[in-house]
């Protein structure tokens, strides 16, 4: 039983149409649990390597994103050679404007090896709007390892929801005249850790906006974000 006492749910099922191997030498394969707009439940959303697991926690952390299929319904299509092959994307993204984006995942090196964007040219070309409203190639090189690495860790604290400290930290946000850190914030609100995992949350959650760069820390410089105007 939980706090609440209410009788513990386990996580959905994952929907992917493709069961990735357990086992691989060659990438790191599992599962992140999470509830998406989408979601009336937490479920499995499954990565077949470390690529896909840090692209995944950066889709997470996006406020717009409103739904992920992981491993989606197979595309049909004829490759270059004109032979009839199947491919999974690894992510079909559903945005809040309903838009689709069905997400291909390689490292770069890959990529340049295999001749990868011409093979996706093909995909891409037997990819029907009704599935997806655009095709997008993502790479190690398509963001920053620091970047992935505080999406990770919003979805450690957002695991972990504390609602009183979320709502003194947005207080303390609205009466903010001009920058400072999220250090004295924590000190403001005598929240201590919870106090630097609600900030956290709420520079996402667009309540403080970040005026550096690299990893959130406690000496990370904010200032009040458009969400604190009409938090309460």
């Amino acid at each position: 039983m939980n706090p609440d006492n209410k009788p513990f749910s386990p996580p959905r099922v994952s929907r992917a149409t493709r069961k990735i191997p357990v086992r691989s030498k060659a990438s790191s394969r599992g599962i992140v649990v999470a509830q998406l707009p989408a979601d009336s439940h937490p479920r499995r959303i499954q990565y077949e390597s470390k690529l896909e697991h840090h692209i995944l926690y950066l889709l997470l952390a996006r406020r717009d994103v409103h739904d992920i299929w992981d491993q989606p319904p197979g595309i049909t299509f004829r490759d270059g050679q004109g032979r009839v092959r199947l491919h999974f994307y690894d992510y079909l993204v559903r945005f809040s404007d309903t838009r689709r984006v069905a997400l291909a995942i390689k490292p770069f090196e890959i990529c340049q090896r295999i001749g990868f964007r011409e093979y996706l040219q093909h995909v891409r070309a037997a990819t029907d709007v009704s599935y997806a409203h655009d095709v997008v190639l993502m790479t190690d090189r398509s963001f920053r390892r620091v970047d992935a690495l505080n999406a990770e860790r919003l979805h450690f604290f957002r695991r972990h929801a504390d609602d009183e400290a979320n709502r003194i930290v947005a207080q303390v946000a609205q009466n903010l005249a001009g920058p400072t850190t999220i250090d004295a914030i924590v000190s403001a609100t005598e929240l201590g850790e919870r106090g630097f995992a609600a900030a956290f949350r709420r520079i996402y959650a667009g309540v403080l906006r970040r005026l550096d760069e690299g990893e959130i820390t406690p000496r990370s410089q904010v200032c009040a974000g458009r969400g604190a105007e009409v938090m309460s």
